[in-house]
C-alpha cells in the first residue's frame, strides 16, 4: 500500500550515502576520457591495492578494499574494530584479510569515528554477542538528519559525485579510496551505537588504554582515538591525503570549519608517532606527522581567513571563489592537493554558512526571474539555433566552460524543444566530457561524467538496499513522523482539513498527524487547540508500526489479527494515509 512506502523508501535511501548502488545489469560504456596523471598517481600512491598494514605493535589497518579504511586494535581481552566498512559484503572481505594478518580474537568493541555510511555500513559483520558499539552522543541524530528530508536531492547528487556509471579508466578511484562497490551496496548493516559519550572517554581493554575524543570536523559527530602506549592516533576523516571536503557536492549540512581546525590542533598536541586516517595511507614519524597536520590545518585556516577578510572588504562570493588560492608553500604539499575537496567550493560554503546566500550585491535582491532572464539572453544572442552554433564553436575552440555557460542558458530558458533539445543535450554532454578531461578532482570529475551518462542514457534508477531489522526497529518515532510532512502530496489536500492519531502503548507516545490545506502537521502528545477530531485513532505496537513502514509487515494482516486497533473508520484511515507519496519521478538531465 502506498502509505507503507512513504518512510520505507525514504529511510532506505539514508543508508546509501546519497545513493551508491547501480543495477548490476547496466553495462558500462567505455569513455573517451583519459584520467589526468595527478589523479592516477593519487590512486596508486595514496590509495593503492587492497592490503593490510601493521601500523604499530597492536594496530593494523585494512586499506584499498573499500572507500574507507578499517582498523583493528588487538588487546589481551579481544579486538577493537575502528569503523566498519561501507557494506557487509566489503566488511566480510576486510575481516578475512585482517584475520590473516592480525590475531583473530573476538570483537570486544566497534568504534565509529563518525556516521558516514562508508564507516558504519558493515557493522553487522563485526558485532557479536556482547560487542559494544561506541560513538559520540550526536551520532544517531546526525546519521538520521544528514539523509533525512533532503534524501532524494542527496541521492541524485551523490550518484553523480561518485560517477556511478563511469568506467574505471576515466575515474580510477575516488581520490581518498576505491570507488564504492555498487553490488555490495545492495545490503547495508549499519547499527545504532550501544554506548555514547561527549567530550572524551577512556576505555581500558586488556590493559590497553584507548582514549576517545570528540573532535568535530568532517561531521558534527566526529571523534578520534588516541592510544598512548602505542603513540598511535586514529583520526577518522579529519585528515586524509587530499585537501579536505569542506563542502561536498552531494550536499549536506554545513561542516564546522572552525571546529575542524581546533580538532587538528588537538591531534597535533598529542605527539603521535603513527597516524591512521579514515581514508588513504597511514603516516609514520613524529616530526613528519606534526609537519603534515600543521600544514593541513594551515590550509583550512588560510581559506577561512581569506573569506573573512574578503567579505569584510565588501567582495562578493563569486569574486572570492575565483580569487582565493592556497599560497605556494601549502598548495605544493601532497595532503593539500585539490583531488577530493576543492578550495573554490570551500570558499562558497564558508561564505554561505556564515553570511547566507546574499553576498551584498544590490542587483541580486529583486532580480528578474531566472527563467525570464535566460529567455531574454537567448533571444539577444539570436535564438536557440544561434546559441547552439556559438556553443559548438566554443567547444571546437577548446573552450568547454564557455560552451557549458551558453548551453546552460539555453537549457534554463526552456526554449529548446524537439530536435533542438536533442542537439542541446548532446552538445552539453560533449562539453561536460571535454571539461572533465582537465579535472583531476575525483568528485568534480565524477559529477561531470555521470552527468554525461544521464544526458545520453537517462537517470540512473537505484533500488534501496536491504537493512538489518535491528537498525530499522530502533529508528526513533519522531524521526519517522517528521518525514511524513514532505511526503504529503499537497495537490490532493488543498481543500482538506483532517487529522489522524497514532498511539503506541509500548513507548507511551501519541502522534497527531493533521492535514490542513496542503500542509501536514505532526504533533507529539495531546492534540493542539483547534485540531479536528481524528478520522481514526490507530493503536499498535511501535515495532509493528516500523515493520509496516519498512514493508516487513502487512497492515491489513495486522489489523485482521487485532494487532492494529482502529477507533473510528479503518477505511477512512487508509484513505487519509493514501495522500502521502514518496515524491514525483525525476525528469530531465544534466
Amino acid at each position: 500500500m502506498r502509505w507503507a512506502l512513504v518512510v520505507s523508501g525514504a529511510l532506505f535511501l539514508l543508508l546509501a550515502q546519497g545513493g551508491c548502488e547501480a543495477k548490476k545489469e547496466e553495462a558500462q560504456v567505455p569513455s573517451r576520457v583519459v584520467s589526468p596523471g595527478e589523479l592516477r598517481a593519487q590512486c596508486e600512491q595514496m590509495v593503492g591495492p587492497p592490503r593490510v598494514e601493521r601500523v604499530s605493535e597492536r594496530v593494523w589497518v585494512a586499506l584499498g578494499f573499500d572507500l574507507a579504511n578499517v582498523a583493528l586494535i588487538h588487546t589481551q581481552e579481544g579486538n577493537i574494530i575502528v569503523d566498519a566498512g561501507m557494506s557487509p559484503a566489503k566488511a566480510r572481505e576486510i575481516k578475512s584479510a585482517l584475520e590473516r594478518e592480525a590475531p583473530a580474537w573476538p570483537v570486544r568493541a566497534l568504534i565509529y569515528t563518525h556516521s558516514h555510511i562508508d564507516h558504519v555500513g558493515g557493522a553487522t559483520v563485526w558485532v557479536q554477542e556482547g560487542t559494544q558499539i561506541w560513538a559520540t552522543e550526536g551520532f544517531s541524530q546526525h546519521l538520521l538528519k544528514q539523509y533525512g528530508l533532503f534524501r532524494e536531492a542527496e541521492k541524485r547528487r551523490g550518484l553523480k559525485q561518485f560517477g556511478m556509471r563511469v568506467d574505471l579508466q576515466s575515474l580510477p578511484c575516488s581520490a581518498i579510496g576505491p570507488r564504492p562497490d555498487m553490488e555490495a551496496m545492495q545490503e547495508t548493516g549499519v547499527l545504532f551505537p550501544t554506548h555514547t559519550f561527549s567530550g572524551q572517554r577512556e576505555l581500558l581493554v586488556g590493559g590497553l588504554s584507548i582514549h576517545l575524543l570528540e573532535a568535530h570536523g568532517e561531521t558534527h559527530d566526529h571523534l578520534f582515538l588516541w592510544i598512548p602506549q602505542e603513540k598511535t592516533l586514529l583520526c577518522g576523516d579529519n585528515f586524509y591525503w587530499s585537501f579536505p571536503n569542506l563542502y561536498t557536492l552531494r550536499g549536506t549540512s554545513p561542516r564546522p570549519v572552525d571546529d575542524w581546525i581546533q580538532s587538528l590542533d588537538r591531534m597535533r598536541s598529542l605527539g603521535a608517532e603513527h597516524l591512521v586516517p579514515g581514508h588513504t595511507r597511514p603516516l609514520h614519524g613524529k616530526e613528519e606527522i606534526a609537519r603534515v597536520l600543521r600544514d593541513y590545518r594551515d590550509a583550512i585556516q588560510w581559506v577561512r581567513d581569506e573569506v573573512v577578510r574578503g567579505a569584510n572588504r565588501g567582495l562578493d562570493m563569486d569574486t572570492l571563489a575565483e580569487t582565493i588560492r592556497l599560497p605556494q608553500h601549502l598548495a605544493g604539499e601532497p595532503q593539500n592537493r585539490e583531488l577530493y575537496g576543492q578550495v573554490d567550493w570551500s570558499v562558497k560554503a564558508i561564505y554561505t554558512n556564515n553570511l547566507g546566500w546574499f553576498d551584498g550585491r544590490a542587483h541580486r535582491v529583486h532580480p528578474l526571474s531566472h527563467l525570464e532572464a535566460a529567455r531574454r539572453e537567448v533571444q539577444l544572442l539570436g535564438g536557440p539555433g544561434r546559441v547552439l552554433d556559438l556553443a559548438k564553436a566554443a567547444l571546437d575552440d577548446a573552450d568547454p566552460r564557455w560552451a557549458i555557460h551558453l548551453l546552460g542558458k539555453l537549457k534554463d530558458s526552456g526554449l529548446a524543444q524537439d530536435k533542438t533539445l536533442e542537439r542541446l543535450k548532446e552538445l552539453l554532454a560533449a562539453s561536460y566530457e571535454t571539461l572533465a578531461q582537465e579535472i583531476p578532482n575525483s568528485n568534480g570529475r565524477g559529477y561531470l561524467l555521470e552527468s554525461v551518462k544521464e544526458l545520453r542514457e537517462g537517470i540512473l534508477k537505484t533500488p534501496g538496499p536491504t537493512a538489518d531489522p535491528r537498525f530499522l526497529e530502533q529508528i526513533p518515532l519522531p524521526h519517522l513522523f517528521s518525514l511524513m510532512s514532505t511526503a504529503l502530496a499537497p495537490e490532493d489536500a488543498m481543500d482538506l482539513e483532517e487529522c489522524m492519531a497514532f498511539v503506541f502503548p509500548d513507548e507511551a507516545k501519541r502522534f497527531n498527524l493533521t492535514v490542513r490545506r496542503g500542509i501536514a502537521e505532526v504533533w507529539e502528545g495531546e492534540p493542539l487547540p483547534g485540531t479536528p477530531e481524528p478520522v481514526a485513532v490507530l493503536t499498535m505496537d511501535s515495532v509493528d508500526f516500523r515493520r509496516i513502514l519498512f514493508k516487513l509487515a502487512n497492515p491489513a494482516s495486522l489489523y485482521l489479527k487485532g494487532r492494529i486497533r482502529a477507533q473510528g473508520s479503518w477505511l477512512k484511515a487508509l484513505a487519509f494515509l493514501g495522500r502521502f507519496h514518496l515524491g514525483a519521478e525525476q525528469k530531465g538531465g544534466g
